[in-house]
């Protein structure tokens, strides 16, 4: 009996949790594709077997996203998912042919980072509020996010018990369940103390979000809306315009670690766990464009020296 695509897609999704350790956010989002596809083929009476899956059916079904989805970059992605998935199926032989060649992904246009501009980064850093236990909880957690780089998921997974005693180095855990080393500054870890002194809970977790009414230590732990929340509240009250969201702050320590360590590239990579260099490409961009800014001024400076003898 031939394989049908649902079956084949749960199995894809099997592997993709169990042995290539994806995350569950990547595992529902490449669920939610799939299953987007599968519902195109329904709906045009295709056999739902994966026999019988065509190139002309994935030329179609991207015929359909390009009607739906405006923007490439969510084309890009739900058709990432349904070539990874084709790849598979081919190499476990569920399929005769790997049709993964018959997906074009749409051209992109490459977007740099946008870190918070340094003179406002400073100025925001310095304004953090720090009067209530709140204020210490939001101080703590940008500052930590400014600090060590980290996705907000990772940081919002920590536990009190993570934080060293003492010295600056402790352990997240991002994609793929991989660990990895990061740091805190003296601030960071100021910020940290400061804000951990005040609880008064038994929640392990590190970031909390204060409500009392919540029932076990896992609705007491600081969710990902609740840390946007915090960013907006922040950026509105202290005028960090271009503090827009947690995953600003990675952006501003990518790129201002590569500035202060010369463009250690190698450095940026095993702090913020990117598996490949080629991600850091838009940071190296942002750095190369501020030093040439700073040596057109150098260069205007040496011309008003010469200008004035």
């Amino acid at each position: 009996m031939a394989l049908d695509l649902q079956a084949a897609a749960t199995e894809y999704l099997g592997w993709l949790q169990l042995e290539a350790n994806r995350s569950p956010n990547t595992v529902r989002a490449y669920e939610s594709e799939l299953n987007r596809l599968i519902g195109f083929l329904a709906a045009n009476n295709h056999s739902l077997s994966v026999e019988d899956l065509r190139h002309d059916d994935l030329r179609a079904y991207q015929r359909h996203l390009a009607g739906r989805l405006k923007s490439p970059a969510s084309r890009a992605r739900a058709l990432v998912a349904v070539r990874s998935w084709l790849r598979w199926i081919a190499k476990e032989g569920l399929i005769e042919r790997d049709l993964s060649n018959g997906i074009t992904l749409p051209k992109l246009e490459q977007r740099l980072p946008k870190p918070i501009d340094p003179d406002e980064l400073t100025r925001l850093l310095g304004a953090l509020p720090r009067q209530t236990a709140h204020e210490k909880r939001d101080r703590a957690l940008v500052q930590f996010l400014i600090s060590t780089g980290c996705r907000i998921s990772e940081a919002l997974a920590l536990d009190r018990t993570d934080v060293p005693r003492t010295g600056i180095r402790l352990v997240v855990t991002g994609k793929g369940s991989k660990q990895r080393s990061v740091y805190l500054t003296k601030d960071a870890r100021e910020a940290l103390e400061e804000y951990l002194a005040v609880r008064e809970d038994a929640c392990m977790a590190l970031f909390v979000n204060f409500d009392r009414s919540a029932a076990d230590d896992r609705a007491r732990r600081l969710t990902s809306a609740g840390a946007r929340f915090i960013v907006r509240k922040l950026r509105v009250q202290l005028g960090a315009w271009s503090f827009k969201s947690p995953h600003v702050a990675r952006h501003t320590a990518a790129t201002t670690l590569l500035e202060v360590t010369g463009g250690d590239v190698r450095l940026v990579q095993e702090v913020l766990g990117h598996a490949n260099l080629n991600t850091l490409q838009g940071y190296t961009k942002i750095v190369d464009s501020r030093k040439q800014d700073a040596y057109r001024m150098y260069q205007e400076f040496l011309d008003g020296k010469k200008a004035g003898r």
